[in-house]
């Protein structure tokens, strides 16, 4: 009966050991975050932050229970909970809001007449866009940027979008309203399908890592005719070796096509002589548009100074935060080009224009993430 006990007790213990270990790792794994909505949940990224604090930490319940009453607490919110979900590898928190659905009626996406078309075209085509008579969903209203700033880019307009989402809970209403905010203009790129005609052979890869920091990419992209995802054309090559080799600044330069069947991979190798800077303009557009020459700061590249993209990204760093401010999304160009003289001229463009906004019941809220501004130029 003794070695019964004991061999009970030791059985006990291990399994409490065995519980407690695997209850303390439970307890100390960290919480992917989801978010699942129903009806017209309003799209303020404030009012969600301490939700998304809970991303990648150990889970606690008191917090996500505080977190979950202060959501609730705000217009526009009907009822809302939290679940957390084990499985092998991690865990998932789920937040589940729900909102009114508020019918769409109105929405101005900000084109002129002449575009009108085309965009309600591309926005048919889209499928998930937002379209008037739909209830309010911020994902389609996001699809509706998306095929908005495809369209710019299509037209060679580098631009920024600003929305103001108009939310009214009592009347059951949205309007939404974007404003197109233009900066210099680029070479257009090419719509890719559904939206247009696929590439019999798609430029699928187009590699610049074997590039140098002292040669123009913004120069020598504009005198090519190969893009990225646009179609392979062996004659398009050929022309843009040959222009290359007339480029008298790069001491070396190639591109090599790799692939077979429906998609090339194209690579680009670029070394270059030191370029001497011959001019440096700074340009601002939208809400800057005729006010930076007296806002300036010290420029740490300066006329005289060799070309380097490396110390271009900085300048154009240091001139994105000069002129962030709150209630503003800034954004900047950097252009080079090269003289016959073989000196680089830079115009730097910095385009400053009104962050997202959302009117809950008529009081002013806004909706843009803070990271939003981070795209590429």
């Amino acid at each position: 009966m003794l070695i019964k006990s004991v061999a009970s007790a030791i059985v006990m213990t291990l399994l409490l050991v065995a519980h407690s270990r695997f209850a303390f790792a439970q307890a100390n794994r960290k919480v992917e975050i989801s978010v699942v909505s129903h009806g017209s949940v309003p799209p303020i990224p404030e009012w969600y932050s301490c939700f998304r604090e809970l991303n990648n930490m150990a889970y606690d319940k008191a917090k996500s229970q505080a977190c979950l009453r202060s959501i609730l607490s705000h217009p526009g919110i009907l009822k809302g909970g939290f679940s957390l979900h084990h499985y092998r590898s991690h865990d998932v928190l789920t937040l589940e809001l729900e909102s009114p659905f508020l019918n769409v009626r109105d929405l101005d996406l900000g084109v002129s007449a002449e575009e009108l078309a085309q965009a309600h075209g591309l926005l048919a085509i889209n499928g998930d866009a937002l379209q008037p008579g739909d209830h309010y969903d911020d994902m389609k209203e996001s699809s509706t940027w998306n095929v908005l700033n495809m369209l710019l880019l299509s037209q060679g307009r580098r631009a920024g979008i600003s929305r103001t989402a108009y939310l009214d809970y009592e009347r059951r209403t949205a309007r939404v309203e974007f404003k197109l905010w233009d900066g210099p203009r680029d070479s257009p790129l090419r719509l890719l399908p559904p939206y247009a005609e696929p590439c019999k052979i798609l430029n699928g890869n187009f590699n610049w890592m074997d590039v140098d920091d002292l040669s123009p990419l913004s120069f020598i992209r504009r005198q090519m005719k190969t893009r990225w995802l646009g179609c392979f054309s062996e004659t398009d090559v050929q022309h843009d070796l040959a222009v290359l080799k007339e480029m008298k600044f790069l001491r070396e330069s190639n591109i090599s096509v790799e692939g077979s069947g429906s998609d090339r991979s194209i690579s680009v190798h670029l070394r270059s002589h030191p370029i001497p800077i011959a001019e440096i303009r700074v340009r601002g557009y939208g809400l800057l548009d005729g006010q930076i020459g007296g806002k300036l700061p010290p420029l740490t590249i300066h006329a005289g100074d060799m070309y380097s993209r490396s110390a271009s990204q900085e300048l154009a760093e240091l001139l994105k935060k000069a002129f962030m401010k709150d209630g503003r999304q800034v954004r900047v160009f950097t252009d080079v080009e090269i003289s016959g003289a073989g000196k680089a001229d830079l115009e730097f463009s910095v385009l400053a224009y009104p962050d997202d906004t959302v009117y809950v019941n008529g009081v002013k809220y806004d909706g843009s993430f803070p990271d939003k501004t981070n795209l590429p130029d």
